[in-house]
């Protein structure tokens, strides 16, 4: 298997990132003229909801991947078993889980929602999971650097 170094891991990491906000940027754009050429499945009273629900997940993914490069840039730094890293962490799952509520309420236009909604409620519970090994970790390395 392809195996690449810690380094050049992280900057493809960060551009992959980047190029994830680039897209969020263009689903924003493109967001209320897909809407429109669906419309036949949407009532017309229901479309604002549709809409907000649409713009509060790109704004959720805008913020977790926000977060998740300030995680990438501690790496790089080699400030990962940090108080900081553990917030970003408990940040990226927050986003993913409350995602995961609106892709449930979305489900009730988009059946295809409720299966977007179980993966990304289950990526906010496996971060959660990662934070709280980072937290011990931080708490260990702490201790032990009050040791030496």
């Amino acid at each position: 298997m392809l195996k690449i170094d810690n380094k050049a891991s992280c900057y493809l990491t960060m551009a992959l990132s980047v190029l994830f906000f680039a897209g969020l940027i263009v689903c924003a754009v493109g967001l209320v003229p897909y809407l429109n050429t669906v419309s036949s499945t949407i009532e017309a009273a229901d479309r604002p909801v549709v809409i907000g629900i649409g713009y509060a997940v790109l704004v959720l993914a805008a913020a977790a991947d926000g977060l998740l490069f300030a995680l990438l840039r501690r790496v790089q730094k080699e400030a990962v078993f940090t108080a900081e890293s553990v917030a970003l962490l408990r940040g990226i799952s927050w986003c993913c889980v409350a995602a995961g509520v609106l892709f449930v309420w979305l489900g009730s236009y988009f059946l295809l929602s409720y299966a977007v909604a179980f993966v990304a409620v289950l990526v906010g519970i496996c971060l959660r999971v990662v934070k709280n090994v980072i937290a011990e970790a931080t708490e260990i390395k702490s201790e032990n650097d009050l040791t030496v």
